[in-house]
């Protein structure tokens, strides 16, 4: 019983862990948009042009990278010896999603701010 008990625990722990690095995220991604919205608000460019499309491809391949790390961490689910070891391995899917999308966004955020 304790052994579950300190499973369950870290599986809050690892959660909320994840949720504040979600949310660590929040102060990059407004810069980012806000940045590209004044870039894409003044006259027409084409390095306003450029700007959107990199937009467009790095937003379409992180979310296919994510997409696929976090289908290979889910294909362990049905296996789960128990609900905590479940809610791990969605936790590591959730975690594998968001990797590819965090990295850009803040090379993204280090790039527009020079």
């Amino acid at each position: 019983m304790t052994g579950e008990f300190f499973e369950l625990l870290d599986l809050w722990r690892r959660q909320a862990a994840f949720a504040g690095g979600f949310a660590a995220l929040a102060p990059s991604a407004g810069f980012v948009v806000a940045t590209r919205l004044a870039q894409m608000a003044g006259q027409p460019s084409f390095a306003g042009v450029q700007e959107a499309e990199r937009m467009v491809s790095e937003k379409m391949s992180a979310v296919m990278e994510g997409g696929f790390a976090a289908s290979r961490a889910l294909a362990g689910l049905a296996l789960a010896p128990s609900p905590v070891a479940a809610g791990h391995i969605m936790v590591s899917a959730g975690e594998a999603a968001l990797k590819p999308a965090a990295r850009k966004l803040r090379a993204n955020a280090r790039r527009l701010s020079r």
